[in-house]
């Protein structure tokens, strides 16, 4: 779950490995590899050999190569429209350009499409006239955008478990969506958004042919539609992409051949680099757990590109044929409290001041500094330092200072478990029952940076008497398992904001229980900052850990989107990043680098943030 080009953009994995291009996700894997969301893409594996058809059939005596990056986990879908992790779209953008980029200066880039608007309410919506579907559905039209975004983005049972629902939906009605032509259709929000093409919302957005959700539409049939093979091999995408679909060997390598049809050749209001894109013969993800073996892969050329640990950097200092770059990036390291109904401490959890207790209980700059080799800096609030809207004097800072004590910690969580089943016996927290309590903790594989965090946590935690047991698994199963859940209460779920927020914390949790998660990583969106309100709602899409905010969020993020007036959006951002810092739905922890190693004869990153906006244009030094 992942997500954001620019800004708020990962490199080669992302949820919090560095990720091909994160321009739409929520979440990403954390430590060396990153996701835009919760997981990451780019992570790594041992490479493996590219296909044999993977050549340039235009000039296969004059092969581009093949770029093939290491990442630590795979993906979990093909199907966009219901999952919104790094690692899945990362995948799917190389076979889908989605809507438009945004380049480093937050200046709209058109891929498939333009958006334009006279005052900041509406909004037109331009597609090329040359994008072709594959598989027989002819051309992409409008008539594809509004049907998906009526029939699915807006569906009010959410049935193909869309988990941007929030987007589409304001003031509790849908955003009117017309169609004004057979390419162009109009965006009608309630209020003036002067920031809505730089939101994860049309930037970066897929779509998918009118024929193949209307199949699934009538029966609502989501596993239907995850198991439709068109959706599952991209056999939709046709000329959308740079890469077509070539083969996807779960939990292995994910392989993609240069697509000679790609739109973009034919139209000239591109930058000539773009006219002869891709520049490799073929795109590999390659899925390697063990970080040491991926930057193994690394030096003997096997990988092109993967994140490098915090902790090997200087073993790439200087050595021929690996450059190691360090890209500036939004993606938020937390400690993830499950204050839904299946853990063995939510009741306590809940409690905003139990949650302010067990922040003052593990050391964030012994994190920075000692796990991170100092490649991040401390986090207090739901925002980078570098945003502009970051407000020092409104945010509370925990974990740091005078606001790291175990003592001070153990006074506090003594006192806020007075109304709970739980309390102190002697230097320990124990039950109802008397027995003492045991959290788990669990992370995904895939970085010693986690692990080692994950392991500190559990010994900053026994300080305060509470035991932990720290749990590592494969993203894909950690996903599946912990962060998507379910109404598993009696009856129907009230409402549904997608697989990771299936209704109230009450009802609606996940397959296994968990206490605290961390090494998933979540987008802080710098230059829209009201894109993280999926993650502070009670309703949000990405809200799988049941957080219900005390302050009015949902009113403070309308006013920061519909003002145009930078004072009063400031003001209301001040107020939101100070009430996160002080509410702690989460214990904020750092915000991280992406670190990535590359063959040496790669061209094109640029150690800026936003830096994979034109990945398609890089290129191999002897091209």
């Amino acid at each position: 779950m992942s997500l954001g080009d620019g800004p708020d953009d990962r490199g080669p994995n992302a949820i919090s490995t560095p990720s091909r291009r994160s321009l739409l996700r929520l979440l990403g894997l954390g430590g060396a590899t990153a996701l835009a969301g919760c997981s990451s893409t780019p992570d790594g594996s041992a490479a493996e050999e590219p296909s044999d058809d993977a050549t340039d059939t235009d000039s296969a005596s004059d092969s581009r190569g093949a770029y093939v990056e290491g990442t630590a986990t795979g993906a979990q879908t093909l199907n966009f429209l219901s999952v919104d992790d790094v690692p899945s779209a990362n995948r799917v953008q190389l076979a889908l350009d989605g809507a438009y980029a945004l380049t480093p200066e937050q200046e709209v880039f058109p891929l498939w499409a333009d958006i334009s608007t006279d005052e900041g309410r509406v909004y037109t919506v331009e597609l090329r006239d040359n994008l072709e579907w594959g598989a027989g559905y002819g051309r992409m039209t409008a008539e594809d955008w509004v049907y998906m975004i009526a029939e699915v983005f807006q569906a009010e049972s959410n049935w193909a478990g869309f988990p941007g629902q929030g987007d589409w939906i304001r003031n509790d009605e849908p955003v009117p969506v017309e169609k004004t032509g057979t390419l162009s259709f109009e965006i009608r929000l309630p209020s003036v958004d002067p920031s809505f093409p730089r939101r994860p919302i049309m930037w970066g957005a897929f779509c998918m042919p009118k024929a193949i959700i209307e199949r699934y539409r009538a029966d609502e049939d989501q596993a239907g539609l995850a198991r439709d093979e068109e959706v599952q091999t991209l056999a939709y995408a046709g000329n959308l992409g740079p890469y077509r679909f070539e083969r996807w060997e779960r939990e292995s390598a994910f392989v993609a051949v240069r697509n000679d049809d790609y739109y973009l050749r034919e139209s000239d209001d591109v930058p000539e680099e773009w006219r002869d894109a891709p520049y490799f013969d073929s795109y590999t993800y390659e899925v390697v757990p063990e970080g040491s073996t991926r930057l193994s892969a690394l030096r003997t050329g096997e990988l092109t590109a993967t994140d490098v640990p915090e902790t090997s950097v200087e073993q790439f200092e200087g050595l021929d044929g690996v450059d190691v770059k360090v890209f500036p990036q939004a993606f938020l390291t937390s400690l993830i409290y499950n204050q839904r109904a299946n853990g063995s401490f939510y009741e306590a959890l809940r409690k905003t001041e139990v949650r302010q207790a067990l922040a003052h209980a593990v050391d964030k700059r012994t994190i920075v500094e000692d796990i991170l080799r100092g490649y991040a800096t401390v986090a207090h609030t739901f925002q980078p330092t570098f945003s502009q809207w970051y407000a020092d004097e409104e945010v509370t800072e925990y974990g740091v200072g005078d606001a790291y004590s175990h003592e001070r910690a153990r006074e506090l969580l003594e006192s806020a478990l007075g109304s709970t089943p739980y309390r102190y016996d002697g230097d320990r927290v124990v039950d109802a029952d008397a027995e003492p309590v045991t959290l788990d903790l669990v992370y995904p594989l895939g970085s010693q940076a986690v692990e080692t965090t994950a392991e500190f946590v559990a010994q900053e935690y026994d300080a305060v008497g509470l035991d932990v047991e720290v749990s590592g698994l494969e993203y894909g199963t950690l996903a599946e398992r912990y962060l998507f859940n379910s109404w598993r209460d009696e009856g129907e779920s009230p409402w549904n904001a997608g697989p990771y927020n299936g209704g109230p914390r009450d009802g609606s949790v996940s397959e296994e229980p968990w206490d605290l998660l961390t090494g998933i990583t979540f987008n802080t969106y710098p230059r829209t900052p009201s894109s993280i309100r999926g993650f502070t709602l009670r309703r949000g899409g990405i809200n799988f850990y049941g957080y219900h905010p005390e302050t009015d969020f949902a009113s403070l993020f309308e006013t920061a989107s519909s003002t145009v007036e930078e004072a009063e959006r400031r003001a209301a951002f001040t107020e939101i990043f100070g009430a996160l810092s002080a509410e702690q739905p989460f214990n904020f922890l750092n915000m991280g680098v992406d670190i990535v190693g590359y063959d040496s004869a790669v061209r094109g990153p640029e150690e800026v943030f936003g830096y994979t906006w034109n990945q398609n244009t890089w290129r191999l030094d002897a091209q």
